[in-house]
C-alpha cells in the first residue's frame, strides 16, 4: 500500500504536554499515592474490578463478600456493594461529567385551572467537546490515531485508490484546505438509537446518543473492549400528552428531538469555527477543529434527523415516485446526483412556515423550525447520513422484498424441503422446518439465508430472477467490505446495475408492483458514502456508566503505569506471519484408534491405499508397518485463523473443520449425527491468496497423527477429492464440483494445505428427492454449488 501525504500543514504539532495519564501519574506522585489508589492494594483493585465487570447485582456481590473464605482470605477493605461504590466512586474523574437539564415543554391542553399543561423532562449529556478532548489525549489509542488526511493506493503508480479508515476519503482531504494551516480536523461520529430499557420496571425509555472520532481507526471502533465510543447523553422519551392530537404529539415529539441534540452539540458551533488547543495521545498539543461528519442511525431516524418524511430519501431530492430508478436517470440532465442542500431546505421552512406541515410535506420536509445541525460549522448533514446495512439491505432488501419474492414464483414445499436438505455447517443457521414456518426472523435469519438462497432457487424459476438475485447478494457482499478500493466501488455499482437491468421480470410476474421502495432506492447512495425499579432510570443508567468508565480508565492507566512484562509475544511461523494458523487439541478426541474403525465409522473406505501412496512419497519403506490395526490418534476437529479480510485490514476470521463421526443415542440422549465437513485445500504451487487456481474441495474424513516412531510430526488429513474447479455457472455465478468417485479422488495430505472449510449446496435440480435431508444431501447428491456467500472472506477468496 502506498501513501500520499496531504501536500499542506495539517495536524502539526503546536508543542507539548503531558496526556491525562501522566498527569494523573504526576498528581499520584505528589501525594505519594500508588497506581491503584484509592484501594489500599493491587489485589483489592483486581477484586474489584472484576466485580464491577462481572455484571453482577448488588445483592449477589454483597452475598460473595459476606462468604468466610472471602472475609477471611481476600480481607478487603470493602466488605459490601456499598462500600465497593463509594471506593469507586473516589476515583479521580475521567473524562467529561453528566450534567442535567430540566426542560419544560408548553402544551395546547387546558387544565382544570384554565392552564396549558406544562411537562418537565430531564436531559443528561456530557460536553461533546470535552468527549472530543478524552478521546484524542487517551493514550491507549496513541498507535491507532491519525491526524491528517492521506490518500492510499495500490501500488506507486496510484492506479487504483484504496478508501479505509475516515482519513483516506475525500472529505477530509477537501475539508482541510478550508481551515487554517496546520488545523487539526477531529471528523466526529454520532449515532443513536431509540431503544427500550427492558432491565428496569415500566415502560421507560432512553433515547441514547454516541459519539466517538474518525481520526480513531474503525477496527478499534469496532471492539466494544476498547471503548472508542462514548455514550454523549440520552434524549428524554415521552408520549407528549400536553398536546391534544396524535399529528400535534409526532410533530412536537420531533422537534424536541432537534431541540435536545441542538443542547447537546451546542459547543462544537464555537470549536467547530474557532478551533480549540488538545493534548493529544502522543504528547503533542494541537488546535483542533471538531467537526460532524457522519450519523449513524437507522432509516427511520435517518429522516428524522435529515427533517425528511420517510416517504423520501434523506440526502437526495428525488421525488417519491422516482426512486425505482437509478441516479444517472433521475438526475440525467446533472453533472451529478442532486443532494439536498441545507440552505435550500432553511429556506423552504422560512418561505411556508415551520407551521404550515402540509406545504412543507409537498416538499418532503418535516415541520421542524431549528435543526440541531443549522449552522454546525463545515457540517452537511445531508451527505454525512451513512449506509445501515442491517436494516436497509438485510432486512429490507433481501428478506422483505428479494426473498420473498423469488419464493412466491414456487412452493412453499418446495423451498421448505430444499432448505431442511442442506449440508450442515457451522456458520449457517439449520432450517429444520424449513422457512415457511419461522415467524420471528433476526439478523442471525436473514444472513443464514443470503449465504444459500441464490443456489438453492428452484431450477425452473427463470433466469432474470436468479440473475437479479445474483446481482442484489453481490451488492450487499461488496458493501460490507471494511475497505473499498476504486474497483471494488465500481463492481458494487455494476452489481446494482445488473438489478436495474432484470428487475422488471418481477413485475411481469406480478409479484411486485413498483420499485417505488426507500430501502432500494437508499442502495443507490451507497458508492457515494463508501468514498467519501421506580427510582429515575436515566440517572441510574449514568451513574452506572460513569462509574464502569471510571474502572475501566483506572484499568487502564494501572496497566500502562505498570505493564506486565512477564507475557511474552507468541513466535509465529512464516505462514502465521500471512495472518493464517491452524489449531488442534492438546489431546486427541480419538486416541488409539485403530484404522479399521477410520474405514468403517469414518467412512475413510480407501485410507490404506491413499496412505500408501503419501509414505511413498514421504516415507518410503515405512507402509509394511501400517494396516487395519495400526493405533492411530485421530481428532475431532481443527481450528483455523484465517487472517484480514483485505490486506489491509487487521481483522481475523476464525473458522473449523470437524470430522465427527455418528453416535449412536444412550439412555435419554438421542442420535449424534455425523459431521464430516468439506474444505478448501491446496492442491497445486500456483495457488494465490485469491481465486481458485491451485485449490480444490475435499472431504475430509480424517484428521490424525501418524504413530511417534515414525518421526512424522506433521498432522494429516484424510480427503476425498471432488472434481476440480473450472467456471462459474451461468446465473447463480458459483463453482460447480461434481462428488468424489473411487480410490483416485482418495488422498493424505498435511493439514496444514487446508487453506479453510467451505460450503457445498447440492444441484437438487426443478424439484428435490424429498427423501433427503442435512445428514445425507452430501453423501446422496452429485453435484454441489460452492457458495462464495458463507463469508466475507470466502467471497472474497472466489470473487476477487
Amino acid at each position: 500500500m502506498y501513501v500520499e501525504s496531504y501536500p499542506g500543514e495539517a495536524g502539526t504539532p503546536k508543542g507539548t504536554a503531558r496526556t491525562g495519564f501522566e498527569e494523573l501519574q504526576h498528581t499520584q506522585k505528589g501525594n505519594n499515592h500508588q497506581v491503584y489508589h484509592p484501594f489500599p492494594t493491587l489485589d483489592e483493585w483486581k477484586l474489584a474490578e472484576n466485580l464491577m465487570r462481572s455484571g453482577l447485582s448488588h445483592a449477589k456481590i454483597d452475598r460473595l463478600l459476606a462468604l468466610p473464605t472471602m472475609v477471611t482470605r481476600a480481607n478487603a477493605s470493602f466488605h459490601n456493594s456499598r462500600s465497593l461504590l463509594q471506593l469507586i466512586d473516589a476515583i479521580p474523574p475521567v473524562g467529561p461529567e453528566f450534567k442535567c437539564m430540566n426542560i419544560k415543554v408548553c402544551g395546547n391542553v387546558i387544565d382544570a385551572d384554565g392552564e396549558p399543561i406544562i411537562e418537565e423532562l430531564e436531559l443528561f449529556h456530557q460536553d461533546p467537546v470535552e468527549c472530543v478532548r478524552e478521546l484524542l489525549g487517551n493514550t491507549t489509542f496513541r498507535d491507532v490515531m491519525c491526524y491528517a488526511p492521506e490518500r492510499t493506493y495500490v501500488d506507486e503508480k496510484h492506479s487504483e485508490r484504496i478508501y479505509n479508515d475516515m482519513w483516506t476519503a475525500d472529505w477530509w482531504w477537501n475539508l482541510q484546505s478550508k481551515l487554517p494551516p496546520g488545523a487539526t480536523i477531529a471528523p466526529i461520529i454520532l449515532a443513536s438509537d431509540k431503544t427500550q430499557l427492558s432491565q428496569f420496571s415500566g415502560d421507560k425509555s432512553a433515547w441514547p446518543v454516541y459519539l466517538t472520532i474518525g481520526n480513531i481507526s474503525k477496527c478499534t471502533h469496532r471492539q466494544i473492549g476498547k471503548h472508542a465510543m462514548i455514550l454523549l447523553g440520552y434524549i428524554p422519551v415521552s408520549k407528549l400528552r400536553c398536546f391534544a392530537t396524535a399529528d400535534q404529539h409526532k410533530m412536537q415529539a420531533q422537534r424536541l428531538f432537534h431541540y435536545c441534540l441542538r443542547t447537546m452539540l451546542q459547543p462544537l458551533f464555537t470549536a467547530g469555527a474557532q478551533g480549540l488547543d488538545v493534548t493529544c495521545a502522543d504528547n503533542a498539543l494541537r488546535q483542533v477543529f471538531p467537526i460532524l461528519a457522519a450519523y449513524i442511525a437507522d432509516f427511520p431516524e435517518q429522516a428524522l434527523v435529515a427533517c425528511t418524511l420517510e416517504s423520501w430519501c434523506p440526502i437526495c431530492s428525488c421525488f417519491p415516485e422516482d426512486r425505482g430508478d437509478p441516479l444517472a436517470v433521475i438526475f440525467s440532465n446533472d453533472a451529478e446526483p442532486l443532494f439536498r442542500d441545507q440552505c435550500d431546505h432553511m429556506a423552504d421552512v422560512c418561505k411556508y412556515g415551520a407551521d404550515n406541515a402540509k406545504a412543507l410535506a409537498k416538499l418532503g420536509i418535516r415541520p421542524v423550525p431549528q435543526p440541531f445541525w443549522h449552522g454546525l460549522p463545515h457540517c452537511d448533514i445531508f451527505r454525512s447520513l451513512t449506509p445501515d446495512i442491517l436494516h436497509q439491505l438485510h432486512k429490507g432488501v433481501f428478506k422483505d422484498h428479494l426473498s420473498t419474492w423469488c419464493t412466491s414464483l414456487a412452493t412453499n414445499l418446495e423451498i421448505d424441503a430444499r432448505f431442511k436438505a442442506l449440508p450442515i455447517h457451522p456458520s449457517v443457521k439449520s432450517f429444520k422446518k424449513g422457512i415457511s414456518t419461522v415467524s420471528q426472523w433476526t439478523g442471525t435469519e436473514y444472513k443464514s439465508m443470503e449465504k444459500v438462497f441464490t443456489a438453492l432457487l428452484p431450477g425452473d424459476i427463470p433466469p432474470p430472477a436468479v440473475r437479479a438475485a445474483r446481482a442484489l447478494l453481490d451488492f450487499i457482499y461488496l458493501s460490507q467490505y471494511p475497505s473499498h478500493s476504486t474497483t471494488t466501488l465500481q463492481r458494487l455499482q455494476d452489481a446494482l446495475e445488473r438489478f436495474h437491468n432484470d428487475k422488471q421480470f418481477f413485475i411481469d410476474q406480478q409479484v411486485c408492483q413498483h420499485f417505488h421502495i426507500p430501502k432500494f432506492h437508499m442502495m443507490e447512495h451507497y458508492m457515494a458514502n463508501r468514498a467519501s425499579s421506580r427510582h429515575d432510570y436515566t440517572i441510574q443508567m449514568t451513574q452506572w456508566i460513569t462509574r464502569q468508565e471510571k474502572v475501566h480508565a483506572l484499568g487502564a492507566y494501572v496497566s500502562w503505569s505498570c505493564p506486565d512484562k512477564g507475557e511474552e509475544e507468541e513466535v509465529q511461523t512464516d505462514m502465521e506471519a500471512t495472518g493464517w494458523s491452524f489449531h488442534l487439541a492438546k489431546d486427541p478426541g480419538f486416541p488409539n484408534t485403530p484404522v479399521r474403525k477410520l474405514i468403517q465409522e469414518f467412512h475413510a473406505t480407501h485410507f490404506l491405499h491413499a496412505l500408501s501412496k503419501y509414505m511413498h512419497r514421504k516415507l518410503p519403506g515405512h507402509m509394511r508397518r501400517i494396516n487395519e490395526d495400526t493405533r492411530l490418534d485421530v481428532y475431532k476437529r481443527v481450528r483455523f485463523t484465517l487472517g484480514s479480510i483485505q490486506r489491509i485490514e487487521d481483522t481475523t476470521v476464525n473458522d473449523v473443520v470437524h470430522t465427527i463421526p455418528f453416535v449412536p443415542h444412550h439412555g435419554r440422549t438421542p442420535d449424534t449425527p455425523a459431521q464430516f465437513d468439506t474444505a478448501i485445500i491446496h492442491y497445486g504451487r500456483e495457488a494465490q491468496e485469491t481465486g481458485t487456481e491451485g485449490y480444490r474441495v475435499g472431504h475430509v474424513r480424517a484428521i490424525f497423527r501418524l504413530p511417534a516412531d515414525l518421526e512424522h510430526p506433521c498432522p494429516l488429513a484424510y480427503v476425498e477429492w471432488y472434481s476440480p474447479f473450472t467456471q462459474p455457472v451461468p446465473g447463480p455465478e458459483m463453482y460447480m464440483v461434481s462428488a468424489p468417485s473411487g480410490k483416485s479422488s482418495a488422498a493424505i495430505v498435511p493439514v496444514h494445505s487446508i487453506r479453510r472449510s467451505c460450503h457445498l449446496i447440492p444441484h437438487f435440480g426443478k424439484t428435490i428427492d424429498l427423501s433427503l435431508r442435512a445428514s445425507n444431501s452430501l453423501d446422496h447428491c452429485w453435484r454441489f454449488y460452492v457458495s462464495d456467500f458463507l463469508d466475507l472472506y470466502t467471497y472474497q477468496f472466489f470473487n476477487d
